[in-house]
């Protein structure tokens, strides 16, 4: 088992991105949960206490960091519905995080998370999606073997994976809310 280390996650009822950084800031995994096919809340559940429990055997995890999820409306993004979806499936995996790990998860606030890491998106610039904006940032800051497409281009568990990784890196650099 390694020293202890730092583990961020972005959580969606969809898939959950999952990177681990050691305390020096070295990524020492950066994956993904797929729950787009799992049907229930209760599977979905099921499936992260299970993934989180074999990350604990592999690693030390001292500090948890996980992204804040939306809490209010955006026009065009989500409904009343996903937002508490969302917020329902993150307060799970908090208490998962903490039964598995016993550490409290500190909740990160997107906006603070990437300023605190030095991530500066052009809203203005409309070429390509936040995401793949972050995507990008993250791909010039560590070196991993993504899960592509056969195209080459990024497969969409990729946008998770690096915003599970900046939530890490922030919390790694001290970022607290």
């Amino acid at each position: 088992m390694t020293s202890e280390t730092i583990l961020g996650l972005d959580i969606s009822t969809s898939c959950t991105g999952i990177c681990i950084l050691s305390k020096q800031g070295d990524v020492l995994a950066i994956t993904s949960v797929d729950l787009s096919k799992v049907k229930t809340f209760i599977e979905k559940c099921e499936l992260m206490t299970a993934r989180l429990g074999e990350l604990s055997k592999l690693y030390r995890v001292s500090n948890v960091y996980i992204e804040q999820n939306m809490s209010a409306f955006r026009p065009g993004m989500s409904s009343a519905h996903t937002i508490n979806a969302l917020a329902r499936f993150n307060g799970a995996v908090n208490l998962i995080a903490y039964q598995v790990f016993g550490v409290a998860p500190v909740l990160l606030n997107v906006i603070n998370a990437r300023n605190h890491v030095g991530l500066k998106i052009n809203h203005k610039d409309k070429t390509s999606s936040t995401k793949e904006k972050i995507y990008a940032w993250v791909t010039q800051m560590i070196s991993v073997e993504w899960p592509l497409k056969k195209s080459g281009a990024p497969r969409p568990e990729c946008f998770d994976m690096a915003d599970a990784y900046v939530v890490a890196r922030a919390g790694w650099a001290g970022c607290k809310e």
